[in-house]
C-alpha cells in the first residue's frame, strides 16, 4: 500500500512541474504583434491575416548564399530549381529545391540561424534537363529584387520572396504589403526587368 501512495505522489509531483513548467515558459513568451490584414488584388479580392506589424517582423540573419552552401553540403551534386523565403510560425524560413541524376531533394532552414528544420529526398523515374536549372552566378540578388520591386510600386514592406525558373528565364517573384495590401511584383532575374 506504501508503495501504491509513493507511485501517485510521484505522479503527482510530476504533472505538478510539468504544469508550472509550461505556466513560467508561457509567462516569458513575448506578445505577438499586433496583426495586420492583407488584401490581394486581382480580379477575386481575398484577405489574407499575419500575426506581424510591417515594423516587426523577424530580422533575416542567414544570406542566400549561406543556404545555398548549406544546401549543397547535404546534396553536393543537386541543381537548384527554386529558392524561396517565406514567413511561417514567426520566423523567416529558406526552402530551397534542387534536383541531382537519381532524386529530387529539399530542405528548409530557418532564416535566424542557419539551421535545417527539414528536408527530404524523393527518387523519380523521369529526367530534367538543365535548362530549368537556376544559375545563381547570372542572376540578381534577392536585394537587389527587393529594390527594384520597392521602387516599382513606390514602397512597402516585402514578405516573401521566390527565385524559380519559368520556361528557362530565371524570375524572382517578390510579394510586398503596402497601405494593407500585398503586392506581387515578378523580375527577370537576369536583367532585373520588371514583368
Amino acid at each position: 500500500m506504501k508503495k501504491f501512495f509513493l507511485i501517485i505522489a510521484s505522479m503527482i509531483a510530476g504533472i505538478a512541474i510539468g504544469i508550472s513548467g509550461t505556466l513560467i515558459f508561457n509567462a516569458r513568451q513575448p506578445e505577438k504583434p499586433s496583426n495586420f490584414t492583407v488584401r490581394t488584388i486581382n480580379s477575386v479580392t481575398k484577405t489574407q491575416n499575419v500575426n506581424y506589424s510591417s515594423d516587426r517582423l523577424p530580422a533575416i540573419h542567414v544570406s542566400q548564399k549561406d543556404a545555398v552552401q548549406k544546401f549543397k553540403s547535404l546534396y553536393s551534386s543537386a541543381k537548384i530549381k527554386s529558392i524561396s523565403l517565406t514567413l511561417r510560425d514567426n520566423i523567416y524560413l529558406y526552402n530551397i529545391t534542387g534536383y541531382d541524376n537519381l532524386k529530387d531533394c529539399s530542405i528548409q532552414i530557418d532564416a535566424t540561424n542557419n539551421k535545417i528544420l527539414g528536408q527530404s529526398t524523393q527518387i523519380f523515374d523521369y529526367d530534367y534537363d538543365d535548362e530549368t536549372t537556376l544559375n545563381l552566378n547570372k542572376t540578381i540578388s534577392r536585394s537587389r529584387a527587393n529594390k527594384i520591386a520597392n521602387q516599382e510600386i513606390g514602397g512597402g514592406t516585402p514578405i516573401f520572396w521566390e527565385l524559380t525558373d519559368d520556361n528557362d528565364r530565371a524570375i524572382w517573384k517578390v510579394n510586398l504589403v503596402q497601405h494593407g495590401q500585398k503586392r506581387t511584383v515578378k523580375i527577370d532575374a537576369r536583367n532585373g526587368d520588371v514583368i
